[in-house]
């Protein structure tokens, strides 16, 4: 985003394209585009599992979902601003209030994981077991489509640790039919840090580290 030189018609105009149609694409590697469909996902696969224990919890991490996907909308208005305008200052002024933008959201976001960790998990160790939250796992990968699986894993699995991979893919592959284990295996293999991934698969039994 820093690297966009709005004075570019060509350029800019080629990249704000490609941000408008990520935001509206479900299956975009793009972090920033997963943002809404996921929250969906997990409103409607985990959250739903909640609301009986703790519904003031659920309710204020869900208006912070629905304040994430108009923060979302809002970028997309300010692309098609850009795109109407030829003026390189209003350009510049535009495509700075953009990024400001951008930037506050990923800061909002952060925020509101933040909540979800703070509120929504002690809620999922208090009344679930883990058998439960095995099964409510396995349920929500189970349901979305291998590639938007497959899509939030690369972003997923390089991020975590040896540790928390190998709790991760420990749970998965007691989970029962359809499971995604064998699609977390072969995506590792491709993404994860290849000296975690040595450690992770000796402890699973997979090959040497």
């Amino acid at each position: 985003m820093q690297t966009v030189d709005f004075t570019d018609l060509a350029g800019s105009n080629q990249f704000l394209k490609e941000l408008k149609h990520n935001l509206d694409d479900s299956l975009s590697n793009c972090i920033l585009c997963l943002l809404t469909v996921h929250s969906r996902h997990e409103e409607k696969d985990i959250f739903s599992n909640l609301r009986v224990h703790d519904p003031d919890a659920v309710d204020l991490v869900m208006k912070e979902h629905v304040d994430i996907a108009k923060r979302v909308r809002e970028l997309t208005k300010t692309c098609d601003e850009i795109l109407a305008v030829e003026s390189p200052a209003r350009r510049i002024e535009l495509g700075d209030r953009l990024e400001l933008d951008i930037n506050d959201l990923f800061v909002h976001y952060l925020s509101h994981l933040n909540h979800e960790e703070e509120l929504i998990v002690p809620i999922m160790w208090q009344w679930f077991t883990d058998e439960q939250l095995s099964a409510m796992r396995a349920a929500f990968y189970g349901k979305l489509p291998l590639p938007l699986f497959e899509t939030w894993m690369r972003w997923t699995l390089p991020s975590l640790n040896p540790n928390e991979l190998f709790v991760l893919l420990t749970g998965m592959k007691r989970d029962p039919p359809p499971s995604r284990y064998a699609d977390v295996v072969r995506l590792a293999e491709g993404i994860v840090n290849p000296q975690h991934w040595g450690i992770v698969k000796a402890r699973l039994g997979l090959g040497p580290a």
